[in-house]
């Protein structure tokens, strides 16, 4: 017997809050860093109306290159769990297929791993889910502290982890249940399958 865990009301508005408080307290904490480990930050050299929408341009494509990051490294972690990663274009109203990928269709863009072919073991569930908030925020502290363009790594890195509340969300319902449950991602939300509904009688 599967299991489904589906987000309640409750965990709607948990995820909701923490979609809306991570990010600026994510850029607090990797702007505090910075000014700690840049004691004579330099200016951003953009003057003028111009110069404020190659700004943001210059973060907007920042932000893609993280996302494109974090997906990359959910392949890394799907490699390492034995499992051959796909790659989909989520559009709207439309479902676009490579070989053994589960494509769903999305009310917005979304570039995307499939991680649907499961069920994996908890462990390796956990890993690839982990692998990115785990690795890239690993590198992006460390960008952000020593890199020469540190300032500009401050927004994608607070996107980044804001981008990364399913990952962890999911991660801590897995971790919740006991050694040997096996999870999935579907459609309608987390497939668990326990131990001992594993068991043929």
């Amino acid at each position: 017997m599967v299991q489904l865990w589906q987000r309640s009301r409750a965990a709607e508005v948990l995820l909701g809050l923490s979609g809306l408080l991570t990010f600026p307290a994510a850029a607090a904490l990797f702007g505090g860093l910075y000014l700690a480990t840049h004691h004579a930050p330099g200016p951003v050299g953009y003057a003028g109306d111009v110069g404020i929408l190659v700004v943001v341009a210059v973060l907007l494509l920042a932000c893609a290159v993280a996302a494109l990051a974090h997906e990359g490294l959910h392949a890394v972690g799907l490699l390492v769990a034995g499992r051959t990663p796909g790659l989909a274009v989520r559009t709207p109203g439309l479902a676009i297929r490579t070989p053994g990928l589960a494509m769903r269709t999305s009310p917005y863009p979304m570039l995307c791993v499939d991680r649907t072919e499961a069920p994996y073991g908890r462990g390796p569930f956990v890993l690839v889910m982990l692998a990115p908030v785990v690795l890239l925020t690993l590198v992006l502290v460390v960008g952000v502290a020593t890199g020469p363009f540190a300032g500009w790594l401050i927004v994608p890195a607070a996107f980044q982890l804001t981008a990364s509340k399913m990952d962890v969300a999911y991660s801590i319902v897995a971790l919740r249940q006991p050694a040997g449950t096996t999870c999935r991602v579907s459609e309608d939300g987390l497939e668990l399958t326990l131990p001992a509904d594993l068991e043929v009688p």
